[in-house]
């Protein structure tokens, strides 16, 4: 997982997270969603990733990169944390950096 916390555009449309499907097989996204620190949930778009490839979603909904630092979490269709990373303020704080994880 990767992020663009802290955009230099100050649109919150701005803000990404790009996933990656390192699995050997495809994964059917329908029902997955993000949640942020303050549990606003963004729906991932419908459709299956492939192997080896990436798919980057666009903040909104109420979903929001905090700069002072926070979490992204994956959830599967059941609302079950599939997977989650924090970052801190100190790595939020370069503008148009990309936070890997």
């Amino acid at each position: 997982m990767a992020a663009l916390v802290n955009p230099t555009s100050s649109a919150p449309a701005a803000e990404t997270v790009t996933l990656l499907n390192a699995s050997p097989t495809p994964v059917n996204l329908q029902g997955w969603h993000l949640a942020d620190r303050s549990q606003h949930t963004l729906p991932l778009p419908a459709g299956l990733l492939q192997p080896g490839t990436t798919l980057t979603i666009t903040g909104g909904n109420g979903f929001h990169l905090d700069n002072q630092g926070g979490t992204i979490t994956l959830l599967n269709p059941d609302g079950l944390k599939v997977h989650g990373v924090a970052y801190t303020a100190r790595q939020a704080e370069r503008e148009g950096q990309t936070i890997t994880f």
